[in-house]
């Protein structure tokens, strides 16, 4: 591969590795906010931190937290 091709490739893929760190930072943040989540606080850390730099599991994770998990049965 040439320089070039490889610089096309950072371009390319760096707003996906930005949106999904991005999710995991926000996933975080509102975990540590909530007194209740759906789930152990725990476990969504541990899958938070552990897949916040893998594309796509890490997105998955995020936004699962943040669709579902995050919403405590009142």
């Amino acid at each position: 591969m040439s320089t070039k091709e490889i610089l096309n490739l950072v371009l390319l893929v760096s707003p996906i590795f930005l949106i999904q760190l991005g999710m995991a930072v926000y996933a975080l943040v509102d975990l540590k906010r909530r007194a209740k989540t759906r789930g152990p606080r725990w476990a969504w850390a541990l899958g938070l931190i552990v897949t916040a730099l893998g594309v796509p599991s890490g997105i998955i994770v995020s936004g699962v937290y943040l669709a579902w998990g995050r919403h405590a049965e009142a």
